[in-house]
């Protein structure tokens, strides 16, 4: 991992320069202030994240997973993928194809009886108040910062950040330094007291985004406190869900979130997912449309709109 110190006037000249420097995939290690001046310390990991390979190609191989009779399949496939003779892997492909459909068109099909573009969420983020939930590891502190770029410098919208997750070491942090490089105010918030404290203050702003724990059902009173805030006419509830988990957890957590009112679903981590059963299982078994989906840690570059790549898939199946 690369590391540097960076001494400059602001928070929006350090970004802009780490980014030229150390490319876009540089996080931030610490920031202070001294003297007037920032000092910032940023690094550049070695390993980039390897992107999903080809739609089709991955339902197809986790078609194989669980068939014993055409178990060597899936190696095959893995190999002819290899390949730089094509006349070679077009001819076993060709030889092979009457097997491979007999697993594959089923699956085929059953996505293509799902209406994938009505699945879209097409006008998020309008209410003042937008509450993002989600459990631990779902995403959600980078996901917000996306979220909070995108108001600011894309809609131009006066916001702050307000974070309810003060339980685990450091859960708000990163948020807080990617805050104050977008030179975002933020709140922490400890209870209903507070809540009730910075109501003026809120006032001031057209959205406020709400940070929330990931293990927010061991915590009662902010349960509590978050179901009044989630059940409010301007409020706008977004839960994260990563493509990495696998089915019986996503239904677990969309279970339990449900009580808050969910009005439409990011899909996060989507950069590192080995198959898309999942995301096809939460766009086949719940009602919820999808706004955003993310697709890296990078702020704010690593996140898309779901039109640009439900549509993709829609197009690819149909």
């Amino acid at each position: 991992m690369k590391m540097k110190k960076y001494f400059v006037r602001n928070l929006q000249e350090g970004w802009m320069l780490i980014r030229e420097e150390l490319g876009e995939d540089a996080i931030i290690v610490s920031i202070k202030e001294i003297n007037g001046e920032f000092e910032i310390i940023a690094a550049s990991p070695e390993k980039n994240i390897q992107k999903p390979k080809n739609l089709l190609y991955e339902t197809f191989k986790k078609s194989f997973k669980d068939e014993k009779d055409i178990s060597g399949y899936e190696k095959l496939i893995d190999l002819l993928t290899k390949l730089k003779n094509t006349d070679i892997r077009d001819k076993v492909l060709t030889e092979i194809q009457d097997e491979i459909f007999k697993v594959y068109t089923p699956i085929i099909e059953g996505i293509k009886k799902i209406n994938i573009l009505n699945k879209i969420e097409r006008a998020p983020l309008q209410k003042k108040y937008i509450n993002i939930l989600g459990n631990i590891s779902s995403g959600k502190s980078t996901t917000i910062a996306k979220l909070a770029s995108i108001l600011n410098f894309e809609r131009n919208k006066k916001i702050a950040v307000a974070s309810f997750d003060y339980y685990k070491v450091g859960g708000s942090e990163s948020l807080k330094r990617f805050a104050e490089m977008m030179q975002i105010p933020f709140f922490f918030i400890k209870n209903e007291k507070e809540l009730i404290l910075y109501k003026n203050a809120f006032d001031e702003y057209e959205h406020i985004v709400f940070d929330t724990p990931g293990n927010i059902k061991n915590l009662p009173e902010i349960e509590k406190l978050m179901t009044f805030i989630t059940s409010s006419p301007d409020a706008e509830n977004i839960l994260t869900i990563p493509l990495t988990k696998k089915e019986s957890l996503i239904d677990k957590d969309i279970r339990y979130f449900s009580k808050f009112k969910i009005h439409h679903l990011i899909l996060t981590k989507y950069d590192e997912i080995q198959t898309y059963t999942p995301l096809y299982f939460i766009l086949s078994h719940y009602d919820y449309k999808i706004s955003y989906i993310t697709n890296g840690l990078e702020v704010p570059q690593d996140i898309t709109t779901a039109d640009e790549i439900l549509s993709r898939i829609a197009e690819v199946i149909n």
